[in-house]
């Protein structure tokens, strides 16, 4: 992968959803139908079928926590014309990067990261990340990022709390604050912007070091 370090935008245009059954099954549908804008966030205040790691089911209030996916279409960035499977692992590692530092940046340095993407503060889940990556032929060439960010709720169904890879934690509970939940959607698209440059820059392997230095091993 090149060093180049193309102008990568992430969080607009922000199109705004009420309830919708994934943000993730919408911006891919997006692309499929040529509608999608590379760099545009879809945010939803409730999902009825939110999308997480091998077809879990996302659970979340509504309005209560940050919903979102992002779609970036790779094949228009000279830093990626001649990608390798291993750039998808280099940049699925960096979105979990820049989504920890989003967190860390207002709950602390107990934020980790659970290998492959979730994000925990000390034992407990605070977000997961679901990339969804579309390649045509040897082209890698749009990826959908969606994120799901434990926010302002505070109660969680009894099922959230069956095991420990599931036991959940807000925001609000770790800071005892409520929080607005649109300035933090631009916190995060900004702690995403810098860590594709990081990897961008860094490599794979530097960006791999960075997460195996930040990850927790949850049973």
């Amino acid at each position: 992968m090149s060093p180049a370090t193309p102008n990568i935008l992430l969080g607009a245009p922000l199109i705004k959803l009420s309830t919708i059954d994934s943000t993730n099954i919408y911006a891919m549908a997006q692309i499929k139908e040529g509608l999608a804008k590379s760099g545009s966030c879809y945010t939803a205040d409730f999902q009825t079928n939110g999308k997480g790691q091998h077809g879990r089911i996302w659970e979340s209030s509504k309005g209560q926590n940050l919903l979102c996916s992002y779609i970036l279409e790779l094949n228009t960035l000279d830093a990626l014309k001649n990608w390798t499977p291993a750039d998808q692992i280099g940049f699925s590692a960096a979105i979990a990067l820049g989504a920890r530092a989003f967190f860390a940046a207002f709950a602390g340095s107990e934020t980790k990261i659970k290998k492959p993407n979730d994000i925990y503060f000390s034992d407990r889940k605070a977000g997961g990340i679901l990339i969804e990556n579309l390649v045509r032929g040897q082209e890698w060439t749009w990826a959908v990022i969606g994120i799901g960010m434990n926010i302002n709720q505070t109660e969680f169904s009894p099922e959230a709390f069956n095991s420990v890879s599931s036991n959940p934690i807000s925001l609000q509970e770790i800071t005892n604050q409520s929080w607005d939940i649109q300035k933090l959607q631009a916190h995060l698209s900004e702690a995403l912007n810098n860590a594709i440059q990081d990897w961008l820059i860094k490599g794979d392997g530097k960006t791999m070091e960075a997460l195996d230095a930040l990850c927790i091993e949850i049973n």
